[in-house]
């Protein structure tokens, strides 16, 4: 089967007036929650349906939620037992009706144009298509950092925009980095990608945007349509890449999305399944597994750390995962592990050589 043997998903135009759902999912963000629906509520095209999954919240989330559903009868709470975010996003996307579903978490906000500059994309062909999903940028903000830059940054200076199955399957991602409040999709697209896995270790991000991107072709808004909170562990742990415990889940959601994206490449098309790399050959995975044994105390797999240096690029293209990448080879572990905080985190350091290198 030749890489790009994936049929593309064929769509129709859009209705004159689409029905719109946005999908929220809340877990003890109640304190957050107020000023996420009033965003959405605020738009200038209105969404049909505001659905809120609050996953088993101990704070008053499920209070916030009646108050706003008691008033606005856009608003559609439901209230589930604790499943993890994939759970939750499955519950919100079966609950949805609308034509497009834009995707949105409770800490984060939504600009006043984002339905209606999502609507404008997805009427607009790119590659000679209508596009199933699009993905748009967002401006990072904290307590103390009211503008942190724009994410997602590409190194390449141009977001991915239309179908690149092949290079998708040859890269074992999808080139779109944008996060799951930067998402939006044509209900027909998350219908053929099916339910998320639900092990808590996986990411629904990341198994959205591979899956859209094998079978859709996406549009790119070149401008903030919302805005993403910095708080907390994501202020300043690192990310993903912050801490042993942080880098053993990245391993773990590493073979947690591989098993998932092979069953929905074998429902998309039998035999589909064997384009994807196996998991044992993907240079992302033998980095997780190299952090995992140094990290917990099983030392440096010199042989391993090689192997990966050698690829062309070793960590993906950007600036920061090469040095991230390189830094392995000369600091010990205590050092390494507080250099990957500065490289992955966010502080008011880090932002300021991004402006400077002209990377927000």
């Amino acid at each position: 089967m030749p890489l790009n043997g994936l049929k593309p998903l064929d769509l129709l135009d859009l209705p004159p007036v689409p029905r719109v759902s946005i999908a929220i999912t809340c877990y003890n963000y109640g304190r957050f929650l107020r000023e996420c629906l009033e965003g959405c509520l605020a738009q200038t095209v209105p969404a049909a349906e505001i659905v809120v999954v609050d996953d088993g919240s101990s704070d008053d989330s499920k209070a916030v939620l009646d108050t706003y559903a008691s008033q606005f009868p856009s608003v559609r709470a439901i209230t589930r037992v604790n499943g993890g975010m994939c759970a939750a996003t499955n519950t919100a996307l079966d609950a949805c009706t609308g034509d497009v579903v834009l995707l949105l978490d409770a800490d984060d906000l939504m600009g006043p144009q984002r339905i209606e500059k999502v609507l404008e994309a997805l009427r607009t062909k790119v590659d000679g298509r209508l596009p199933g999903w699009v993905h748009h940028q967002l401006r990072q903000f904290s307590a103390e950092q009211p503008d942190a830059g724009l994410t997602p940054y590409y190194a390449t200076g141009r977001a991915p925009e239309g179908l690149d199955a092949e290079n998708v399957l040859k890269c074992t991602g999808s080139p779109v980095v944008t996060m799951t409040s930067g998402l939006a999709f044509r209900s027909e697209l998350l219908a053929a990608i099916g339910p998320l896995d639900e092990r808590r270790a996986a990411a629904q991000d990341h198994m959205l945007r591979t899956a859209a991107s094998l079978i859709s072709p996406v549009a790119f808004v070149a401008e903030p349509l919302g805005s993403y909170r910095l708080h907390g562990a994501s202020d300043s742990s690192g990310g993903l890449l912050g801490s042993p415990a942080k880098v053993k889940l990245v391993r773990e959601r590493s073979e947690c999305f591989d098993d998932w994206i092979r069953s929905f490449l074998e429902k998309t098309q039998p035999g589909a399944s064997s384009l994807w790399r196996p998991l044992a050959d993907q240079p992302s995975y033998w980095w997780f597994q190299f952090l995992d044994r140094w990290w917990s105390g099983r030392g440096k797999d010199h042989k391993l750390l090689w192997r990966i240096l050698r690829q062309p690029s070793p960590g993906g293209s950007s600036l920061q995962s090469r040095l991230y990448i390189y830094g392995s080879v000369i600091l010990p572990k205590n050092l390494y592990i507080g250099y990957s905080q500065l490289i992955f985190g966010n502080n008011p350091v880090k932002t300021f050589l991004k402006r400077l290198l002209g990377r927000q």
